[in-house]
């Protein structure tokens, strides 16, 4: 049915076309892998570009195991104030706000203070 040197020649093509699709499949799920690796470690840099943000804010940044919590005690212009906790949200993605507060029954000694829990995504 075949010519020897047809099915050797076929053979060997088939051979090598099964060798480089395989080589290419490993070469994509190593790749994979190491996107993977990628994106968690892209994950930390997110996080503590969110804590270095809400450090500027000024106040005391308390990590949770959820997330973070933002207290600063007085706050003299309460528009900058809210406008600096919107724009946290913006260095924060993978986070949403659970709870704020603002105005004089946040703090202690009457004073207007802002106070916010920022939760991850979630949880």
């Amino acid at each position: 049915m075949f010519e020897p040197g047809t099915l050797r020649v076929t053979c060997i093509a088939l051979l090598v076309l099964g060798a480089l699709f395989g080589g290419a499949g490993v070469a994509l799920h190593v790749r994979g892998l190491l996107l993977a690796d990628a994106v968690a470690e892209g994950g930390g840099q997110a996080e503590a570009a969110c804590f270095a943000a809400a450090r500027r804010i000024g106040g005391a940044v308390a990590p949770t195991a959820e997330g973070l919590i933002l207290a600063v005690p007085d706050t003299a212009d309460q528009r900058t104030a809210l406008t600096d906790a919107s724009g946290l949200l913006a260095f924060c993605p993978g986070m949403e706000m659970a709870y704020f507060c603002m105005g004089k029954g946040c703090g202690a000694d009457g004073k207007v203070a802002m106070r916010m829990e920022l939760r991850r995504a979630g949880s």
